[in-house]
């Protein structure tokens, strides 16, 4: 029993084997016939792209007809709105106040309207103190100009009055004097007739003689009185009274200009006491004045409490029926904008014409964080109906720089910068050919080519999609070309110049490796001795050895110049064990913004 049900399950397995190599058979027929059809079918289509497996990059290449058409030229960029007549309402006070009301921003306010009232306590605190200090100036000045008036009066006093009472005086006492004398000349004649008569006795002629002494002495005394009364009294009383009248006079003059001060001083408080109550100069609407902060962001620090400086501009009154915008003017743009250019605007859904009526000679301050990017601020004058403007209002500015007609044109994506040089390629039955192109100006999307294509011929508008390989295989040629520049210039592979160990290395430089003869992969020898000399003296001067510096290292002796056993003895130099290194250098740019950039 046990050997049949075995030999049942054996056959029953051969069973499914033949079963299942069956379904393998048919599965591979199957494949087969799909094979064969596949190639029949997609066979040429296949082969095709494997024989132009070459042709790929023209697949994927998009050509441009360069072609003749005009070319409007333009710049556009943002601005913001803004009145074209201002009026600033500032702070006067001298010093600065505080805001104690102001009306609030953006009411409409008619002329002589209260807008601004500014803290006067400290003004009517000086005012008081102020109006004491001129009322003491004007006593001081009212006392010195009586003063010198008095002075004044007595030089004349003096000159037509006293004067001549002792002019008189004087002379009276000298008539008297000579009266005198000429009563006792007589007398004594008398006498001395008399006494030679034996009538007078001799004491009494010696009497008489004594009175006319006397008398003459009294008439001298006079005459001298009077001589020095007209002589040296006269002058000096008159001077003294003179300087005391003049010295008066300054006195009077100082304080009068003292009162005029104090009381200039006492008008400005008074005056600068009605400032602190601002009036609108004219109807408008009210605008809080921002203030540019140094890292380029605008604010308004308006408000009631506020501190505000000596001519500070608290308020702008805008006139808004003359609109103007402010655009920045990028550096790379500014020589190609000036006055009088049209100019299209569109501010929210409206659009609007005008004209450039000035551009800075300055750039505008920029954020601390901004980039170092040059921007000048022109003023675009808007024309026509102004009405729903309103100042900061952001306006879409295109600034029309030339109107080019029939000029041949490409698109900007078709250029190729490379430093100075702008290139294109151009299709043809060879394949794309390489033009170096004169450009002219361009906008956003075409530039203007002077020369280098013809009308007719097609450009590649997507030259590095097309021709990366080539280009980036130029691009290392470059490299490799300025590598070796630098190394044919200081004798090096690696352009490493002949420093001392340690020393310095010119900028841009890179270490390579291996020592005199040889370095590593695609080393140069290395200059010697013998090819530097280049007059044969054996000696190396400053203008024959390859890298600056070098004579002031290698000139032990200091004669001026490197002999052969200074150059033996000279530093070796590190090896870094490399070969020659270099980065390569690209165009720097796309075939962008770069090339437009590039044509302007």
């Amino acid at each position: 029993m046990q050997r049949r049900s075995d030999s049942k399950l054996s056959s029953a397995a051969t069973r499914d084997h033949r079963r299942n190599g069956n379904a393998v058979v048919v599965i591979l027929a199957v494949l087969a016939i799909l094979v064969v059809a596949g190639a029949y079918f997609f066979g040429p289509t296949l082969m095709s792209q494997i024989n132009a497996g070459s042709e790929t990059s023209d697949s994927k290449a998009m050509t441009h007809k360069v072609r003749r058409e005009n070319l409007v030229v333009t710049v556009t960029d943002d601005g913001e709105l803004q009145s074209a007549s201002n009026v600033d309402v500032k702070c006067e006070i001298s010093g600065g106040s505080t805001i104690l009301w102001i009306i609030a921003d953006g009411t409409v306010v008619e002329a002589d309207q209260k807008i601004v009232e500014l803290d006067s306590s400290g003004i009517e605190e000086q005012l008081a103190a102020q109006t004491g200090v001129y009322e003491k100036a004007l006593a001081a000045q009212i006392k010195a100009t009586e003063d010198a008036a008095a002075a004044d009066i007595a030089v004349k006093e003096y000159v037509e009055g006293t004067y001549l009472k002792d002019l008189q005086e004087v002379e009276s006492l000298i008539t008297i004097a000579e009266e005198n004398m000429r009563s006792a000349q007589n007398v004594l004649d008398h006498t001395q007739r008399m006494s030679r008569k034996g009538f007078a006795t001799p004491l009494q002629v010696e009497a008489d003689g004594f009175a006319v002494k006397r008398a003459k002495l009294d008439l001298d005394f006079a005459e001298t009185s009077k001589k020095v009364l007209e002589k040296f009294t006269r002058e000096k009383t008159t001077r003294g009274l003179e300087a005391t009248r003049d010295a008066a006079l300054a006195l009077a003059r100082s304080e009068v200009a003292a009162v005029e001060l104090e009381k200039t001083k006492l008008d400005k408080l008074t005056k600068q006491l009605t400032k602190c109550v601002i009036n609108a100069p004219k109807a408008g609407m009210v605008v809080y004045f921002a203030e540019q902060s140094r890292y380029g962001s605008s604010s308004s620090n308006i408000e009631e409490g506020s501190p505000v400086r000596e001519r500070q501009t608290i308020i702008q009154l805008p006139d808004l029926t003359q609109m103007q915008a402010k655009v920045p003017v990028h550096e790379s743009k500014v020589e190609q904008v000036h006055a009088g250019q049209r100019v299209y605007l569109k501010v929210l859904d409206r659009e609007f014409q005008g004209s450039v009526t000035s551009i800075a000679n300055q750039p505008a301050s920029k954020s601390f964080f901004s980039a170092k990017v040059k921007e000048y601020p022109a003023d675009v004058r808007i024309e026509g109906d102004c009405e729903g403007l309103r100042p900061g209002m952001t306006a879409e500015v295109e600034i029309l720089i030339a109107n080019l007609e029939n000029v041949l044109t490409i698109p900007v994506s078709a250029v190729v910068v490379k430093g100075e040089q702008f290139f294109g390629f151009v299709k043809s039955p060879e394949g794309p050919q390489k033009r170096e192109l004169l450009l002219g100006l361009s906008n956003d999307k075409y530039v203007e080519v002077k020369d280098g294509v013809s009308e007719g011929e097609e450009i590649l508008m997507n030259p590095r999609a097309v021709m990366g390989d080539q280009l980036k295989d130029e691009e290392s040629e470059e490299t490799k070309d300025e590598s070796a520049g630098v190394s044919s210039r200081f004798g090096e592979s690696s352009a490493t110049p002949e420093p001392a160990a340690g020393g310095d290395k010119p900028s841009g430089s890179q270490s390579g490796g291996g020592s005199d003869g040889a370095s590593g992969s695609g080393s140069r020898p290395t200059q010697t001795f013998a090819s530097m000399d280049k007059n044969g003296d054996k000696k190396l001067t400053s203008d024959e050895l390859p890298w600056p510096g070098a004579i002031d290292r290698l000139d032990t002796d200091k004669d001026g110049s490197v002999s052969a056993a200074e150059w033996a003895k000279r530093p070796a130099r590190p090896s870094s064990g490399g070969g020659d290194g270099g980065a390569g250098r690209g165009d720097g740019a796309g075939s962008g913004g770069r090339s437009e950039s590039g044509a302007r």
